[in-house]
């Protein structure tokens, strides 16, 4: 079964002796309420929450916390990382940003660089779901090592002619929303950063249904500052989770049944994706720990995932063009149980039509 789990993070001050005298209240009288705000959000769909607030929300213990999380999170389950606090920008000296600068989250003893920050979501295993959420300024491209989207003309930073000098890949899935562009500024209130009050809004105690780009396009509707928050996604993001309603724990209702999947050496199993949208649902028992061939066959452009062992959740792998043609292909060193395999259309607004599937070893 998935589980949820959050990291919620909010300063409304920081150590003066840790930045020269500057104690960070000015914007951020707000940011404990939205912390409250983001747990009355997460608590009733059952996330186990831990919260870190002001003079506890310190560098070390916010990367403990990711680190934790990481160890404590498996395929299948989702973890909430958001923050709201100041944002800043501070010399790049490593060479691996576009721009010269590193974004980062002030945490109330030290900045936390966007480096650190990507080598904490770095330890999440394949499948994890992440969402990370900064409500602060320069949060544009706060969750990863490198800036990739472009600095607007206006930005206080441009970019420099530099390369990156390494690259670290997420294993696990990220979708991220900020509350402005790098080089820009979030606003804030005495009841909260106008970014958060725009996600409470759009949420609107639970009636929201829709999916975190929904979510985007709606705070952006709402969101009364100047301030344009951004929807970014980082490493293998599959389209259950792009498409599953924001925050949900589970991805899926689980199906009534499942077509049951022979191990065979010859003939596949034929199919059809009748409506747009259509999910065909198959399982198989792998009888002995070996190497294990699932394939789509045909001409219908479709997309495979399995889950196992002996769940519906755990994400192992998701392909889309390794076998012939447009056809999906895993092969996988599986132990022994039951797996199960979604298939659908790559185009899931319009696309239909048949195909084969068949297991093999």
């Amino acid at each position: 079964m998935a589980k949820g789990l959050a990291l919620l993070v909010g300063l409304k001050s920081v150590d003066p002796t840790a930045y020269n005298g500057w104690d960070g209240t000015a914007g951020c009288w707000g940011c404990e309420l939205d912390v409250d705000n983001m747990e009355m959000i997460l608590n009733p769909i059952n996330y186990q929450i831990k919260t870190l607030k002001t003079a506890d929300a310190t560098r070390d213990r916010i990367l403990s916390a990711l680190y934790r999380a990481a160890d404590n999170t498996e395929g299948g389950d989702i973890f909430v990382f958001y923050y709201s606090g100041h944002g800043g920008q501070q010399p790049d000296i490593t060479g691996d940003e576009l721009d010269g600068r590193d974004e980062t989250l002030v945490a109330y003893d030290r900045e936390v660089i966007d480096d650190k920050i990507h080598e904490a979501l770095g330890r999440f295993r394949a499948g994890v779901r992440l969402v990370m959420i900064s409500d602060s300024c320069n949060s544009g491209t706060n969750y990863r090592l490198r800036m990739t989207a472009p600095v607007n003309e206006q930005a206080i930073f441009k970019p420099l002619a530099r390369r990156s000098t390494r690259e670290l890949s997420i294993d696990a899935q990220l979708i991220h929303l900020g509350g402005c562009r790098d080089g820009f500024g979030s606003s804030g209130y005495q009841h909260g950063g106008a970014f958060t009050i725009s996600l409470c809004e759009a949420w609107e105690n639970g009636s929201f249904r829709g999916n975190f780009k929904d979510l985007h396009s709606r705070i952006c509707d709402l969101i009364r500052s100047d301030q344009k928050p951004q929807y970014s996604e980082y490493g293998p993001v599959s389209d259950e989770f792009r498409s599953q309603r924001a925050f949900e724990v589970r991805l899926a209702p689980p199906p009534d049944d499942y077509i049951e999947l022979p191990v065979i050496r010859v003939s596949p199993i034929e199919a059809t994706i009748a409506q747009p949208g259509e999910k065909d649902n198959y399982k198989f028992v792998a009888a002995e720990a070996e190497e294990y061939t699932i394939e789509t066959g045909g001409r219908t452009d479709v997309v495979m995932a399995l889950y196992g062992p002996d769940s519906e959740d755990r994400l192992i792998k998701r392909d889309d063009d390794s076998g012939p043609g447009s056809n999906a292909k895993i092969v996988a060193d599986l132990a022994p149980g039951t797996y199960y395999v979604r298939v659908q259309h790559y185009n899931s607004e319009s696309g239909t039509g048949s195909y084969t599937i068949k297991v093999t070893k």
